[in-house]
């Protein structure tokens, strides 16, 4: 299996090197992923590949719903209630194997998944403009590239997230 071990090689680099807004969209291209490859093993009846697949989906909502912060943006709690709800239909398209309720949890992802991938563009552009701008101001001798780039923050604040992020891409 040196293909397998490649191929999570990669992906924990991949995720331990990614900054955290595209932690946020690698983890909800893997939710999407299971969601599709579950339903696609319904069609088939293959239980074992659709619970395999569910419960990774679900896995990924409960961390996205535990990261969660409502109270820190007008949309939080309707986002919260989302991941509650997706999640529902995710344990129950597993328990009583409804394609319905998957058929539904991939189209109210599908749509966050995509403004999430805009999002982190914009931040990433953002991040690009202001570490060419904190370079600037490195090399005049007023501060360090990293704290002018994150604002005095130096380190890897996400790095719980990260290794459960890590664990859930790679499982994917």
């Amino acid at each position: 299996m040196p293909n397998d071990r490649a191929r999570n090689a990669y992906l924990v680099n991949a995720v331990t090197s990614a900054p955290p807004e595209r932690l946020l969209t690698m983890l909800y291209d893997a939710l999407v992923n299971n969601v599709a490859a579950a339903e696609e093993a319904m069609e088939r009846h293959d239980f074992y590949t659709l619970n395999q697949r569910l419960l990774k989906a679900q896995d990924i909502v409960l961390e996205l719903r535990g990261t969660l912060k409502p109270e820190l943006w007008e949309g939080g709690p309707a986002l919260l209630a989302i991941y509650n709800y997706v999640y529902r239909l995710l344990v129950r398209g597993n328990v009583h194997k409804d394609a319905g309720a998957l058929s539904e949890a991939r189209k109210l992802l599908e749509p966050l998944q995509s403004a999430w991938h805009q999002a982190a563009d914009i931040v990433a552009a953002e991040r690009a403009g202001v570490a060419a701008g904190a370079a600037v101001v490195a090399a005049a001798g007023s501060g360090s590239v990293a704290e002018t780039a994150t604002g005095g923050v130096v380190g890897d604040e996400a790095g719980a997230p990260r290794a459960r992020a890590t664990a859930l891409s790679v499982s994917a």
